[in-house]
């Protein structure tokens, strides 16, 4: 019996990973009269019939995507995914659904008998939260492109979930935040005991998995990825990828995970929790200010190669939320989409303070409530655009508080891996 793979979905706000039997799971796509196929460079076959600006919008944000992916998996695994990955996006919930999407569902990676395909409903206007989806169902599908089968559940979903929360700039794809409201989350189903043991967790297979689609499980294993990438001045990152490397070679899960952390789960588990329970609130917020001040940034330095200046942060600001920001239009090759504007624009206030330095050239400083200052910087002249990219003055009266030590360190490691990310366009 062939067994396929449907995995994507949401409900309420955790991705589905369903492992269905048979022919619903691969069933004829029934695709609009309208739909259009795109080849663009980078890494996918876009097939849509969305407007021209979110069709160009998803190809951005999704390239850049696709490259932590390939950075990552390349660093884990070796190799590369050469082959473009098939992307059909729809307009409306009825075409999506006639296409062959879960219901309930808003995205989803599919394997069939006849190859794999990412899915996403882009509706009239993409959220956070579908952004999320299309990110960790696009995981999914270059994992299975890499690897040719899937990772353990709990790896599988919780690496995805991981760039579930990945965040764009306008020129870059970042990784590692962890959402305020997520971390409290995390910090309370640890605290009532609303989590599976590691041990259990670890072992549960798919059919288990899909049976259940608890967003608790989605939740666990975001953070037991996160703490292995990040705990301990990242102390479990490189036994993590051993784990991975002999999953890949043959071995087990449960065994492969022996050889590596031992077969003692219980110390692993007060590990985890406590690094989880000893993090500061909004243990990211620097990272969050990183990513608003170099978007934001990234809408400067256009409007500024266009030849509009402003005197101080205050009157950018307000050009940009009035509608009056220069800015590239359609097929541009320095378009950036409006929404990701309006997104920073509503997050600015609350990471911080806004200025700029009294320089011919100026920089976006945003100044956050420690006194940490973030400082975008660009390179541009007439109609050119190039280098966008931050950095970070800390506040030298920084009182340490449980945890910081641990989070410091991960945002250092983060702030090297985002400049490496950044690419200049």
């Amino acid at each position: 019996m062939t067994v396929t793979a449907m995995l994507g979905g949401w409900w309420l706000w955790t991705a589905v990973c369903i492992l269905a039997v048979g022919q619903r799971a691969w069933a004829k796509m029934d695709l609009p009269s309208d739909l259009k196929t795109y080849n663009p460079p980078g890494f996918y076959v876009l097939h849509s019939d969305v407007p021209r600006p979110m069709l160009q919008q998803i190809w951005l944000r999704m390239n850049f995507a696709a490259g932590a992916y390939q950075r990552r998996l390349h660093e884990i695994f070796g190799g590369s995914v050469n082959a473009k990955q098939p992307f059909y996006i729809f307009k409306n919930y009825s075409e999506y659904y006639a296409a062959g999407g879960w219901p309930g569902s808003a995205g989803e990676f599919r394997v069939g008998y006849s190859g794999q395909r990412l899915m996403a409903m882009a509706g009239q206007k993409i959220t956070h939260q579908v952004w999320h989806i299309i990110q960790h169902e696009g995981f999914h599908q270059f994992t299975f492109a890499f690897l040719g089968r899937m990772l353990p559940p709990w790896a599988n979903e919780g690496t995805a979930e991981y760039f579930g929360e990945g965040l764009f700039t306008g020129n870059s794809f970042v990784t590692g935040w962890i959402p305020p409201y997520r971390e409290k989350l995390i910090k309370w189903e640890i605290k009532h005991h609303k989590f599976l043991s590691i041990h259990k967790m670890r072992l549960m297979p798919y059919s288990q998995w899909n049976d259940v689609l608890m967003g608790t499980n989605y939740d666990e294993a975001w953070s037991m990825i996160y703490f292995l990438a990040w705990a301990n001045h990242q102390k479990y990152a490189a036994p993590f990828i051993r784990y991975l490397r002999l999953f890949q070679q043959g071995v087990s899960s449960s065994l492969a995970w022996a050889r590596v952390f031992g077969t003692n789960d219980a110390d692993f588990e007060k590990l985890w929790k406590k690094y989880w329970l000893s993090l500061p609130p909004n243990a990211t917020a620097e990272l969050y200010a990183r990513v608003q001040t170099q978007t934001l940034t990234n809408y400067l330095v256009r409007a500024w190669s266009l030849h509009q200046k402003f005197k101080t942060a205050g009157d950018f600001l307000h050009a940009a939320a009035a509608g009056t920001l220069k800015q590239y239009v359609l097929p541009n090759r320095y378009w950036l989409p409006p929404s990701l504007l309006s997104r920073a624009l509503a997050q600015a206030p609350h990471v911080g303070t806004w200025t700029f330095t009294p320089t011919r050239i100026p920089r976006l400083i945003c100044t956050m409530p420690n006194g940490t200052r973030i400082i975008g910087i660009f390179h541009a002249s007439r109609h050119w655009v190039g280098r966008v990219y931050v950095r970070v003055v800390r506040a030298v009266h920084h009182t340490s508080g449980p945890g910081d030590a641990e989070m410091n360190a991960a945002i250092k490691a983060l702030k090297a891996k985002a400049d490496l990310d950044t690419v200049a366009q």
